[in-house]
């Protein structure tokens, strides 16, 4: 059973899937949400468990559909699936699905860590990726790149006044951050625990009074940057050299933003 457009409080696409056994070797897309999808599509996809591990898998078209195919058996692997659990796929932009799995009796899943690299196989060997879910990151600050002793300061002085239960850095805003070209870069160290995916996606900035922003996290050689709507971010929140703000990260794809 399946349908294209569940219907949940998130207004972001969603479809959803009844994994039976048979599914092990691929998973097929619904035809009717394929208009959520670009028109040329691309041949790989990115998968986000409740783990917070990204699985790459590949994206394959024939005269019955279109499928993730690739990486999809390590997938329903890693994640014990086939025992007619739940999913539900929420469409992220950019071939990006976060995947949501409720047990045959209703319950959501809280996954165990479990360890899937970004091309969708087990690591041969070596240090293995641990997800979001299971980083000790809780209770540990990073700062972000600052331009000059003072501001690095300023942040050390907030640091002590400010506490939080969430994965989190600061920043302080620097030229770039308040005017052109508006990029906020993460702390490369933070990035890393994290473990941020290595491509273009797009995050939720919610600031204090709850209102939601949507931005662009670009990746380069350099790391993370937020693009792609920082500028309005910034420019609302009347944002300025020096200031410092706090990041959050409540979800995989989600920053609490606290202008300090």
């Amino acid at each position: 059973m399946e349908k294209d457009n569940l219907r949940t409080e998130d207004a972001r696409p969603h479809f959803y899937k009844i994994i039976y056994g048979e599914d092990i070797k691929r998973h097929m897309i619904p035809p009717d949400f394929m208009k959520n999808l670009p028109k040329e599509m691309p041949n790989a996809a990115t998968l986000t468990g409740p783990s917070g591990s990204h699985w790459h898998v590949s994206v394959k078209n024939d005269a019955n559909g279109t499928y993730l195919q690739k990486g999809w058996k390590e997938f329903m692997k890693e994640n014990k699936l086939g025992g007619n659990e739940f999913l539900t796929f929420r469409y992220d932009g950019n071939m990006l699905f976060y995947v949501n799995i409720f047990d045959p009796s209703g319950d959501k899943r809280q996954a165990p860590p479990v360890f899937g690299n970004r091309d969708g196989k087990q690591g041969q060997g070596g240090p293995k990726k641990r997800p979001v879910g299971s980083l000790d990151l809780h209770g540990l600050q990073f700062q972000g790149s600052e331009e000059g002793s003072g501001q690095s300061s300023r942040i050390g002085e907030t640091t002590k006044l400010f506490t939080s239960g969430y994965p989190h850095f600061m920043a302080s805003m620097t030229k770039s951050s308040v005017e052109n070209p508006f990029l906020l870069h993460i702390p490369q160290s933070f990035s890393a625990a994290a473990q941020f995916p290595p491509l273009k996606r797009k995050v939720v900035l919610r600031d204090s009074a709850g209102k939601a922003w949507d931005v662009i996290c670009l990746h380069d050689k350099g790391g993370h940057c937020l693009s792609g709507g920082w500028r309005f971010f910034a420019r609302c929140h009347n944002l300025k050299l020096g200031d410092v703000c706090k990041f959050e990260l409540v979800n995989i794809d989600e920053m609490q933003v606290h202008v300090l």
